[in-house]
């Protein structure tokens, strides 16, 4: 009957015409919404800056997304790129679950708005802390030594010791290194007294004593004001 009816044809399905929105760039606050509410499409096109920091939910991006920058630091749970992603400029990936791209990706790397190699983007291993004493820019030099680590930096590189007393953990010390160009790389050194583990924390120049620096590090301006009971 049906061939009949359409004289020797089967009638084809209706097919529903796309969105428009779909070929029409989206603002890059609109982007942002529908990517992180699981409702982006393939080959979205964003206009300007797309700002995805800190979305510790998001674990994957549209295929063939295109933007003109793309902010992904801290989202902890992006361990992919997509494939066909298409970025103007810059690929901010500082704290990102990204751990490798392949070989010619062609995408420019930033770490805290530095731009970085793949080699100190994701083989922060291979940094040593000599490599680092060796460099003259100030700004890369801060994210090379966050890559490596504020413990691993101190034991490679050494400190002086500005002040030391004791605490609930046992002895503190306050490190500092100085560099020729930029304002000292100075830590309070500390021991957890539960877990027995060093933590290395980074405080403001200016400190004098390692009690100054953990007022500062539990947000006291004035040291006098901080007695804890146990400090840990």
């Amino acid at each position: 009957m049906l061939t009949m009816m359409s004289k020797g044809r089967v009638p084809k399905k209706p097919v529903k015409p796309r969105p428009n929105e779909i070929y029409e760039p989206v603002s890059a606050e609109r982007a942002r919404k529908l990517i992180l509410e699981h409702r982006a499409w393939d080959g979205m096109r964003v206009l300007g800056h797309l700002d995805l920091s800190r979305a510790s939910e998001l674990y994957n991006l549209p295929e063939n997304l295109t933007c003109e920058t793309i902010d992904i630091s801290n989202c902890v749970n992006l361990t992919n790129l997509p494939q066909g992603l298409h970025v103007t400029h810059w690929i901010e990936l500082a704290g990102s679950g990204i751990t490798s791209l392949g070989a010619g990706h062609g995408f420019v790397l930033r770490w805290r708005g530095v731009q970085v190699s793949d080699r100190l983007a994701f083989e922060s291993q291979s940094i040593t802390g000599q490599d680092i004493l060796n460099i003259e820019n100030v700004e890369l030099r801060r994210v090379l030594i966050e890559r490596l680590s504020y413990e691993t930096f101190l034991q490679q590189v050494g400190g002086l010791i500005r002040d030391r007393d004791r605490d609930a953990g046992g002895e503190r010390q306050l490190v500092y290194i100085p560099f020729e160009n930029d304002e000292a790389l100075m830590v309070l050194k500390v021991i957890c007294p539960s877990t027995r583990h060093t933590h290395i924390l980074r405080v403001p120049p200016y400190m004098q004593s390692c009690h100054q620096a953990a007022a500062w590090i539990a947000g006291f301006t004035n040291p006098d004001d901080y007695n804890p009971l146990i400090e840990a």
